[in-house]
């Protein structure tokens, strides 16, 4: 008999396949979570479940996007640490065939990325117990001598057929890439709305910071998947039934797509929040923005970076203090410094103003401004003309104001900024760092 070509025609595919172990591999909640994180991967996942050995898990193509990871063993690597947080028990594996991939994840298998040279040997030492067959074949299989697929794979195609009720050649096809393999690919909601329960009412804010990380998981997954951001998040802790709901929100400066700083933001509103009785489950909402770009990554920090890094700030001091504590300067049209700026609440929907002073004022002007102008008197020093004046006429329909600015200095080298009025007397106004 002729030998035929049973590997992969495409040596560039790679597939990527998660398998949960146990009775809850099939649970379609659980599946659904670890499928919107596998997004992170590639955007292309299908569920994937193996009844006779009671898993249930996911594959995903990772060809396209394995070099954003250097390379498919590092993205390999990265899953098998990241999928900890949702499993303990979950199996990571990789080859260039979808039921390839998914066969070596259930049997536990923790090898390397195996390439399309390598799949032929290595598919042929796999146990029978991947093949997705009824008991009867199973034993049927072994009763003829039959241990692992390559023993299947040597013998004719239509012979196992018209022996077994099920068609083992087409799953030997699959496995090796001779035949198509079509999938039913994941489709992702067009909101995050997802509760997990813990294993015990608790009091402790780890334990809850511990499920709320597994939530961020699965939303930042779907976030990278179909290349969304996200400004604003909204927790909801459940209680006993019956109990109202603990809930609050979690406001970012600018949209995340990594939100990998959203759970020190987590662990601090969670430090600060008084609960009325224990935790039962944890819910977490968000609508992803679709307007959204990627920053790239910049050789020297310049201003966007720096930026970034303030945002990041604000946003830990919001998580902090509380949002009504933190606030932002706002430049106002009027020539009189005591009402020429207000603070306003930082608002996460809306642009922050970044220019407060005038230009042709910065280094002109103080920022440290007293409460009230004092009179100059009360003040001791001996104050000399260091620059001025500088003429602020103002208010004339409200609160009128006619005055002379000058930076004073006296031996110490104290720098004030102070003016003259129209009847000659002298106030402080401010004074220079």
């Amino acid at each position: 008999m002729a030998a035929v070509s049973a590997w992969p025609r495409d040596t560039r595919s790679a597939w990527l396949a998660i398998a949960l172990p146990g009775a809850g591999g099939g649970d379609a909640d659980e599946l659904q979570g670890l499928a919107l994180w596998a997004m992170r991967y590639s955007p292309l996942v299908s569920l994937c479940r193996n009844v006779r050995l009671g898993r249930g898990g996911v594959v995903a193509e990772v060809a396209g996007s394995a070099h954003l990871f250097g390379g498919i063993d590092h993205l390999l690597a990265d899953a098998r640490a990241g999928v900890l947080d949702l499993s303990p028990d979950a199996t990571c594996a990789a080859a260039p065939t979808a039921a390839g991939a998914w066969a070596l994840a259930c049997c536990f298998e923790a090898a390397g990325w195996v390439d399309a040279a390598q799949w032929p040997g290595r598919l042929a030492q796999l146990p029978l117990s991947v093949l997705d067959m009824p008991e009867h074949d199973h034993k049927l299989l072994a009763g003829i001598g039959l241990q692992t697929v390559g023993d299947c794979m040597a013998l004719p195609r239509g012979d196992l057929d018209r022996r077994c009720a099920s068609t083992p050649s087409v799953q030997l096809d699959r496995l090796s890439g001779r035949a198509p393999d079509p999938r039913r690919w994941f489709t992702p909601p067009a909101d995050y709305d997802r509760a997990a329960e813990l294993l015990h009412e608790t009091w402790h804010a780890d334990a809850i910071l511990f499920t709320g990380r597994r939530l961020l998981a699965e939303l930042e997954g779907l976030l990278r998947g179909s290349g969304r951001a996200v400004q604003r998040l909204r927790f909801s802790l459940g209680h006993a039934p019956g109990q109202p709901e603990t809930v609050f929100e979690v406001a970012l400066t600018r949209p995340l797509q990594n939100l990998a700083p959203v759970t020190a933001l987590l662990r601090e509103r969670l430090a600060r929040l008084r609960l009325p009785s224990p935790v039962r489950r944890v819910q977490l909402r968000s609508t992803p923005l679709d307007a959204w770009q990627p920053q790239s990554p910049e050789l020297w920090p310049g201003p966007a970076e720096a930026a970034l890094q303030r945002d990041a700030l604000l946003d830990r001091l919001r998580a902090r203090l509380g949002t009504g504590a933190v606030s932002t300067l706002e430049a106002v049209a009027d020539h009189q410094p005591e009402v020429a700026w207000r603070a306003t609440p930082v608002d996460a929907a809306k642009p922050r103003p970044r220019n407060i002073a005038k230009p042709n004022c910065r280094g002109l002007r103080p920022l440290w401004l007293l409460p009230t102008p004092a009179p100059l008197d009360e003040i001791p020093g001996d104050w000399q003309e260091e620059r001025g004046p500088e003429r602020i006429e103002s208010g004339w329909w409200e609160h009128p104001a006619a005055r002379d600015y000058y930076v004073l200095r006296d031996s110490k080298g104290r720098r004030l900024w102070a003016y003259r009025t129209s009847s000659g007397g002298w106030f402080a106004h401010g004074w220079f760092a």
